[in-house]
């Protein structure tokens, strides 16, 4: 892809895998939601879960977006840093992407943000 098309790609709200590497050295890849703006991919997860752990130690992730129906995949990876504590509307607005914007409202109805983190990746390679 070209880097407009990797752009447009990750632009669309599609299921992504979050990946570290552990303590161990060993690989640590789950799904995740995300919002890509301004250039970066932000993802939010439980402060102390194990990808922030090793988002935090190594300062690096990747994230491969998933298009099944059309066989197309991108990876970023890059630089982590860590956004503590985030917004309401940060949540919101990620689950709103993904969902619409009245079923966003219900799912961060509880707030829950407050004992959440972002981890935002600046991709210096996409394949």
């Amino acid at each position: 892809m070209t880097p407009e098309e990797c752009h447009a790609f990750a632009a669309r709200a599609l299921p992504a895998v979050f990946a570290t590497v552990d303590g161990k050295g060993r690989a640590h890849a789950v799904p995740v939601i995300y919002l890509y703006e301004n250039g970066e991919f932000v993802v939010i997860t439980d402060r102390g879960s194990q990808k922030h752990r090793n988002a935090e130690r190594t300062g690096r992730a990747a994230l491969c977006i998933d298009d099944r129906a059309r066989f197309q995949t991108v990876t970023a990876e890059g630089a982590v840093r860590v956004i503590d504590p985030i917004t309401y509307e940060l949540r919101l607005r990620l689950h709103t992407h993904y969902r619409g914007e009245e079923a966003a409202l219900k799912a961060t109805a509880d707030g829950g943000h407050e004992r959440m983190v972002a981890l935002v990746i600046a991709p210096e390679r996409w394949y």
